[in-house]
């Protein structure tokens, strides 16, 4: 390795250093291992603001947002992003200025947003870019996952970076999505199976599911027709999914009544569910698609 090339790698591992000590607030035990939250699986829809605190420097403008736009589409997460909380909150800029990184401080910025996590985005340089994310608890005051990037002055992170990024300061169950399925049929003590699998008897709660996704749904009762039907699950939706059972007759299958009604409340962004109605030997049917 020549001269100036290891003169480059020690500046840029004393900028990271250096950034790291400055913005990083001391954190429990647990706080240097991505992804580690505490005892208990994260809540997937808390709230979590993504804020920007900047050193002094003009690069990577709108890393903030983009980190936060990135987060929301990526995650079930409620995402308060740097121009709602200023909507909230006009003084918040001044509030993460005076706080200068330090965890207790961001921490009751967060409270006062509503927020259960802060992810403080910073920007700063020391010859290099030092991009800095530290996942802080407001509850603890903590910092509990940290991490901090030399990017060359002129550069911006690609998404897959950023992606990259926040999967080491993010727990890994926050990046699965969950729709709701409801499944309501007009007779009760019908068994429900999910892709082959139980789920329970009529009447169902509502059942958490990853999504997207598409489901097979059988429902059946001794002495009634099976109902079945195909279903396409989006992210932050809930499909409700209204079963007919007849009574069994002895009569060809185009002569029973196959009730299907499905709507899709979304949480973020228009979505089509696709459904898709079949029995046995029999086909397909397709089925119209309502929302609520």
């Amino acid at each position: 390795m020549g001269g100036r090339a290891r003169v480059a790698r020690g500046r840029r591992v004393a900028a990271i250093a250096a950034i790291a000590a400055l913005s990083a607030a001391p954190a429990a035990a647990r706080a240097d291992r991505p992804g580690s939250g505490g005892a208990g699986a994260p809540d997937p829809r808390r709230k979590v603001a993504v804020l920007e605190y900047r050193g002094g420097s003009a690069e990577l403008r709108g890393v903030g947002a983009e980190i936060a736009a990135l987060l929301a589409r990526r995650t079930a997460l409620a995402v308060i992003d740097g121009e709602r909380a200023r909507a909230a909150r006009p003084e918040v800029a001044q509030e993460l200025s005076a706080c200068a990184g330090e965890a207790d401080c961001v921490a009751r910025v967060g409270r006062a947003l509503g927020a259960a996590e802060v992810l403080l985005v910073g920007v700063a340089e020391f010859g290099d870019v030092i991009l800095t994310l530290q996942r802080v608890d407001v509850a603890g005051g903590a910092v509990v996952a940290r991490l901090a990037e030399a990017l060359p002055p002129g550069a911006a992170p690609a998404e897959g970076a950023l992606e990259g990024y926040l999967e080491r300061v993010m727990p890994a169950s926050d990046f699965r999505r969950f729709g709701v399925l409801r499944i309501a049929a007009d007779v009760a003590g019908a068994s429900v199976a999910l892709g082959g699998r139980p789920r329970g008897v009529t009447p169902l709660e509502p059942l958490r599911v990853p999504a997207p996704a598409r489901y097979d749904i059988r429902v059946a009762k001794d002495g009634h027709v099976d109902f079945r039907a195909t279903v396409a699950v989006p992210p932050d939706a809930e499909v409700l999914v209204r079963a007919e059972l007849p009574p069994r007759a002895d009569r060809p299958w185009y002569g029973r009544w196959w009730v299907l009604a499905i709507g899709g409340a979304v949480v973020a962004g228009a979505v089509t569910a696709a459904v898709l109605l079949s029995r046995d030997g029999d086909g397909e049917v397709p089925v119209r698609v309502n929302p609520f």
